[in-house]
């Protein structure tokens, strides 16, 4: 599965993970059970919002695939939110994970096949409770 998650959800994993719903999707995605993507713009963004998060903000460049969207979006009214979803439909993510779905953010459920979701509504997406399951009982885990 290939989602792209916007720098809120990374930022929001840096948090204490008592229950944590942007920290496990960050933990699947650091354990190989989700390919995480991002293009230069948005690892740019990654860099400036977690500099704070070294160590966090490592691993996290360490399992990122990466991709170079061929077009430019102007799509969303907050510019910045552009630059995901170029990635999101470059490598034609499933997902696009972000807490920003007021108007003017990702403020469609759907874009061009790219599905968004809030945290909650992606671990509760069957194909992802299924990798929950699977991963919270590997031993490896």
């Amino acid at each position: 599965m290939r989602v792209v998650l916007d720098t809120r959800i990374l930022k929001l994993a840096t948090l204490p993970p008592a229950v944590n719903p942007p920290a496990l999707i960050v933990e699947l995605a650091l354990a190989g059970r989700l390919g995480k993507w991002a293009s230069p713009a948005v690892i740019e963004e990654n860099a400036e919002v977690l500099r704070e998060h070294e160590v966090f903000l490592r691993r996290v460049l360490q399992r990122l695939e990466i991709c170079y969207p061929l077009t430019e979006l102007e799509i969303i009214r907050h510019s910045p939110d552009n630059r995901f979803l170029e990635c999101a439909l470059a490598v034609e993510a499933d997902y696009l994970v972000t807490v920003n779905t007021a108007r003017g953010h990702f403020d469609r459920e759907d874009y061009q096949g790219v599905r968004v979701a809030r945290p909650g509504e992606f671990l509760s997406q069957p194909a992802v409770a299924t990798l929950v399951a699977a991963w919270t009982a590997s031993p490896a885990q």
